[in-house]
């Protein structure tokens, strides 16, 4: 019993020890006219701004509202654009899906109309982008049977960061 209180109190004094040391790094470089000297420094970088701040920025721009002229079948900009610069490794993952079902309705009309979103997959953008954008489009294929009024649905884009 003897022998493992003494080992405790030895690896308590290193620990102690350890404790008070000062980590040593790289003094100012002085150089003196006496003869000709060279001297090298390290530039580096922080994964932090000179604030404290968190140096990585992202964006991702998404419409307010897609707007579709009644019986216009055509595939509408439903794009959203992503702008980032993350830490090595790190990624934004960008999904843009239609909610319930793509159903639009009209408060004054138990009719409804339903949407398509294309290309709203889940999509990975790595570290740097520059204002890319997605091919995402909304479609309504079709407009008969209803009577022509003001529906309204919507859609969820979901920005996922992930660290490496």
């Amino acid at each position: 019993i003897l022998c493992g209180r003494v080992a405790q109190d030895e690896i308590l004094a290193v620990m102690m020890l350890a404790s008070i040391c000062v980590p040593v790094f790289a003094a100012d470089i002085t150089i003196d006219k006496s003869t000709a000297q060279t001297a090298q420094s390290d530039v580096m970088t922080k994964l932090t701004k000179t604030d404290g701040s968190d140096a990585y920025t992202y964006t991702v721009t998404i419409p307010a509202s897609v707007v579709v002229g009644w019986g216009d079948t055509t595939a509408q900009d439903a794009k959203y654009t992503v702008t980032s610069q993350l830490k090595l490794g790190d990624t934004l993952k960008v999904k843009a899906e239609a909610n319930d079902g793509g159903k639009m309705t009209n408060a004054g009309t138990a009719s409804t109309l339903t949407f398509t979103v294309a290309n709203g997959e889940e999509a990975v953008y790595n570290e740097v982008n520059n204002a890319v954008d997605s091919a995402t489009t909304v479609t309504i294929a079709d407009f008969s049977g209803v009577p022509i009024a003001e529906y309204t649905g919507t859609m969820t884009y979901t920005v996922t960061y992930t660290a490496a």
